[in-house]
């Protein structure tokens, strides 16, 4: 099963996020742990002050009825919140709730008086005792303005959680009293719901996400420029280094970060050098080794052209060995000075304007007249060098018709981008050699050498000539059996960097 890749970029926000995460959960624990079910904390200011509010509206609700009405108010105490009373409507806001969320009245003693009829549990039912002693008369109801109701000081309340089934109940000391036996007793108003928020009534989620949305996608600004900045500079690196390896030794990265990464780039420059230097000494070398071996080798034909005029026939046939050997050693060394030449030619050659059917057809004249080759080139005119273009098209040719056959050439032009396959029906090569084909003396068989004449450098000439088109050069086994080498290159040569 192959693994997932993410970017390094997506790696550093999801551990931001998981971070996130845990502080928020390690929050959430010690929250539990140390308040247990008692959440005197959720109801806070606002939602503390909400539950006054909605205290002083019930009080302003009975008082407009009288008290043998006022169970079944406290029962149905939802459809006053979903049509508040006249005056209300600025401080209260419309609220249907569903079935989840009922409300009640409780004595002192824990004695559920008025609201729907349910189970108290013990916890709850000793939140809900207090000292408050019953009084000779009644308390002071509604209080004479509304605004009161927000200027009062704050009512001792609580918020605690039951279980089996989960149960949230709010309550506060309200300033109603029921009378018993001649005495009035104070009562408790109590919400009780099914979920924290009594549904919305006592506060509602969605401020507290968008904060904490808010929250996240600051912190993500203010991460977006470093992480972005570290991103960058390693897929800059990255993509250096693949340069690198292709063999373009003038690549540089920046190196004004003063940290690893820069550090880094400073050493990818430095190796980037050292092997540019080292390579171009190789190149050099081999020029002039080749170079050097030109003069005494056409010494020795012309020595033994002299012998081949004064030797007797049964030597005739050892001469003609000898010519055929200086004749490849001769060609080997022309190639390889060819290739050593190749990365100079946008330096000694200009760029022409041409067609590219006419030089395939020059092309086939001398490397194909007597094959058989399906051509489908279009008038392309082209802006390039010409003799680099002509080489690497002859060296791919020159192999197709000697290792292969059904040869089949075609072009197209993809904007200012043209393509050019050269396409056979040959043995093809192994998979693992495809990747190699166009390295300096590299044969995918050992038998391709002396027998065909093959040397090893003639993909690699055709690799640096289409190179310094500014083009590049791939090739893949065909379905079927055979070889499609392609060959990409601008219609118009970039003009070189001084």
């Amino acid at each position: 099963m192959p693994r997932l890749k993410l970017p390094l970029y997506g790696k550093i926000l999801a551990w931001f996020l998981v971070n996130l995460l845990v502080v928020v959960g390690t929050l959430v624990l010690y929250i539990r742990v140390n308040f247990g079910k008692g959440l005197e904390w959720v109801i806070g200011e606002q939602a503390g002050a909400r539950m006054e509010l909605f205290e002083s509206y019930m009080q302003s609700v009975l008082m407009e009825h009288p008290e043998s009405e006022w169970p079944e108010l406290i029962e149905n105490f939802n459809r006053y919140l979903a049509d508040p009373l006249p005056g209300w409507e600025p401080i209260l806001q419309r609220k249907v709730l569903g079935e989840g969320v009922s409300f009640a009245l409780f004595l002192p003693s824990g004695e559920q008086v008025m609201g729907r009829k349910v189970a108290v549990p013990a916890e709850v039912r000793l939140r809900l005792i207090d000292k408050r002693q019953p009084e000779e008369r009644p308390r002071p109801g509604r209080p004479e303005h509304i605004d009161n109701a927000k200027t009062k000081p704050p009512k001792p309340r609580f918020m605690i959680r039951s279980e089996n089934p989960t149960r949230y109940w709010s309550g506060i000391h309200s300033d109603l009293s029921l009378r018993r036996n001649g005495r009035w007793y104070p009562l408790t108003f109590v919400i009780i719901a099914s979920d924290m928020t009594a549904g919305g009534l006592l506060f509602d989620w969605w401020p507290w996400i968008m904060v904490l949305s808010m929250g996240i996608g600051i912190s993500a600004l203010l991460w977006l420029p470093f992480v972005g900045s570290i991103t960058r500079h390693i897929r800059r690196t990255n993509e250096a280094s693949k340069r690198i390896a292709s063999g373009q030794f003038n690549v540089r990265l920046s190196e004004n970060r003063m940290d690893e990464l820069g550090e880094l780039s400073a050493s990818v420059n430095a190796m980037a050098g050292q092997l540019g230097d080292y390579v171009s000494e190789q190149k050099r070398i081999t020029a002039d080794i080749a170079h050097e071996l030109c003069s005494p080798i056409s010494r020795m034909q012309m020595a033994l052209g002299v012998v081949e005029q004064r030797s007797t026939p049964e030597q005739a046939t050892y001469l003609q060995k000898l010519d055929h050997e200086l004749q490849h050693m001769a060609k080997l060394v022309e190639e390889v000075l060819t290739f050593s030449k190749a990365d100079a030619l946008p330096d000694h050659e200009a760029p022409e304007n041409f067609d590219l059917a006419e030089l395939m057809h020059t092309v086939l004249v001398h490397e194909a007249p007597d094959e058989s080759l399906k051509i489908h080139i279009p008038n392309i005119e082209l802006h390039t060098l010409r003799n680099a273009l002509d080489r690497s098209l002859s060296n791919v040719v020159r192999n197709a018709v000697r290792y292969a056959r059904d040869i089949e050439i075609c072009a197209h032009v993809n904007q200012d981008q043209v393509s050019l396959q050269i396409k056979d029906r040959g043995p093809g090569v192994p998979e693992e050699a495809v990747s190699r084909l166009f390295e300096p003396f590299y044969r995918p068989e050992a038998a391709r050498g002396r027998m065909t004449g093959g040397s090893g450098l003639g993909l690699a000439i055709t690799k640096r000539c289409i190179n310094a088109c500014r083009g590049t050069v791939s090739a893949q086994n065909r379905k079927g059996g055979g070889l499609v080498v392609t060959l990409d290159f601008p219609r118009q040569l970039p003009a070189q960097p001084r």
